[in-house]
């Protein structure tokens, strides 16, 4: 999926899986620093996708970190059995915690992907599978600080979780 122009939105899951695909690999393979993300389960993105395991894996070993933030990973890991196996190896890359939605409040996003100087997406609603996605422009920068002041806050209120060696791996 070929996402032109500096900013769209995706309707459908088909579209956003692509969408995720797409950004993911740009914010990668641009070097940012700091990549966050948000979701309920992270069952839609491309997680056990070999094409970003191996950016991640690359991506990683500049000291940097994927920050993950979920209100739950079972789903994720049963739907990503390669990325499963990857965290064998690249464990050290990712920072991983959950947080109670109750405590966080009904406004939290319903997922997000940011960088520090890359592509922003925010899911707008998960039943049809609707996203906006900005990777430049006058309202990066906006997108950009709305979505770490976001993730930031929800962090603040989380936990730790999904220890790779409490997998049984």
């Amino acid at each position: 999926m070929n996402l032109e122009g500096e900013s769209g939105r995706l309707e459908g899951w088909v579209a956003i899986e692509a969408g995720l695909k797409v950004l993911l690999l740009e914010a990668l393979n641009e070097g940012n620093r700091r990549l966050v993300v948000l979701d309920p389960d992270f069952v839609h993105w491309p997680w056990s996708d070999a094409a970003v395991l191996e950016a991640l894996g690359h991506w990683g070993r500049g000291g940097r970190h994927l920050e993950m933030l979920a209100p739950d990973y079972q789903a994720c890991a049963r739907r990503h059995p390669r990325f499963m196996q990857w965290r064998a190896h690249y464990d050290h890359v990712l920072r991983v915690a959950d947080f109670d939605p109750g405590e966080v409040g009904p406004d939290w996003p319903t997922g997000l992907l940011a960088t520090d100087h890359g592509p922003v997406l925010r899911l707008l609603e998960l039943e049809h599978g609707r996203a906006r996605w900005t990777r430049a422009g006058p309202h990066l920068a906006a997108d950009r600080h709305a979505a770490f002041e976001l993730f930031d806050a929800i962090a603040q209120r989380s936990s730790p979780a999904w220890p790779f060696t409490q997998l049984g791996l």
